[in-house]
Formats: C-alpha cells, sequence, structure tokens
C-alpha cells in the first residue's frame, strides 16, 4: 500500500535525499543510539556505507510508501515516513521508518533534523 499525502515539494526532497545539499550543515541526525550533529560531508561520506549495510542485510533500495506531513508554522513541517526495501533472499521487505523537520528557506526546502525510528540494524 502506497500512501503519499505531502506537498509535490516536500515529494520530490524525499526522493533526493542522498543529495545531501537538501541537508542544513549541520543536521541533527537521532536514533536509538542517541541524537547528534551530524556535518554534510561526513553524511555523504556514510551514504556508500549504508549501501553496503544493505547489501550485507540481503536487501534492496528502499522505496517511500507512506509519507505524512504536518506543518508546525510558516518555515517548519514534520514529515512522518515509511520505506520498504524488498529482500534479496525471497524474504518479507524490511520496513523502515523516519521522519524529518523541513525547513522552507525562500524557495528551497532543506532537513534540518532526521529522526530514524526503524532501521536494518
Amino acid at each position: 500500500m502506497t500512501a503519499i499525502d505531502v506537498e509535490p515539494r516536500v515529494r520530490a526532497v524525499l526522493e533526493t535525499l542522498t543529495d545531501a545539499d537538501l541537508f542544513a550543515d549541520p543536521f541533527l541526525f537521532a536514533d536509538a543510539t542517541g541524537a547528534r550533529r551530524v556535518s554534510r560531508a561526513a553524511f555523504l561520506a556514510s551514504l556508500p556505507r549504508r549501501a553496503r549495510m544493505f547489501a550485507d542485510a540481503g536487501v534492496g533500495s528502499a522505496e517511500l510508501t507512506t509519507a505524512t506531513q504536518h506543518r508546525l508554522d510558516e518555515q517548519y513541517l514534520l514529515v512522518h515516513t515509511t520505506w520498504s526495501a524488498p529482500s534479496r533472499t525471497g524474504g518479507d521487505p524490511a520496513v523502515l521508518a523516519s521522519s524529518y523537520l523541513l525547513r522552507h528557506t525562500g524557495e528551497a526546502i532543506e532537513v534540518v533534523a532526521y529522526l530514524n525510528h526503524r532501521s536494518l540494524a
């Protein structure tokens, strides 16, 4: 099931999250281990490691399956997402969940915080 209920500009951001320029520098990253500031450069450097982690787990590329947005004020949106990553071994897909705090900066939207609710690890 796919239920994407976000404005087109937000969907465009979600479809290009590997573009480090979409992220504030630094941005806040949080997961089960805690929260930390991450620079764009560190984020970009982590992408190959993330791809290897998926490959090692026998999981393909994640695809957006649900997205909802909640406008917090004139500048900020909170976006909740789920992603499905197919199993390369024939099992059930991995279901991942993330939230993003987005800030409108004029014509652009930037990710100021990324919360990983459910990952492969």
